[in-house]
């Protein structure tokens, strides 16, 4: 993680998340209900964790700012990859249960008066990848914010 090239570090340090996530999804949600054992905990968890906080420092952000960036960053990222990762991947062939909505629901509620729902769902969405360039983009942004802001 580079400070002159911090935008970038943050991009590559949400897609590390992402991988991990994607790996473990149901794992990281027992740890953050359990008690971990400290022996438990892998050292670039917090290895990790200190460099990404360094480098938000490093690029003016004060303690309070940094965590909160990190927090914002740590949320998105785990919801992303339950919300949408995990949907994509197990739709496989199943191209029905990728949308806004399934097909199926709204063929079954044909009755329902919900036009923009029906024209949003009509549009094709934008691929996990694009979505979550998208999550990145508005994390770099709020940090930049919280740049101009100090």
């Amino acid at each position: 993680m580079h400070a002159a090239t911090w935008e970038t570090s943050v991009a590559d340090y949400a897609g590390s998340l992402r991988a991990l996530y994607r790996r473990w999804p149901r794992a990281l949600l027992v740890s953050l209900e359990e008690d971990t054992p400290p022996a438990s905990v892998h050292p670039n968890r917090l290895l990790n964790l200190d460099r990404f906080l360094r480098l938000l420092r490093e690029v003016g952000l004060g303690m309070p700012a940094a965590l909160a960036a990190h927090r914002h960053l740590s949320l998105l990222v785990l919801s992303f990859v339950l919300v949408v990762d995990g949907p994509a991947d197990r739709a496989g062939d199943s191209p029905d249960r990728a949308g806004l909505v399934p097909d199926a629901w709204l063929a079954g509620h044909a009755d329902l008066d919900i036009p923009v729902l029906r024209e949003a769902a009509a549009l094709p969405l934008p691929t996990p990848d694009e979505q979550f360039d998208e999550l990145v983009s508005a994390v770099v942004d709020r940090i930049r914010g919280g740049l101009r802001a100090g």
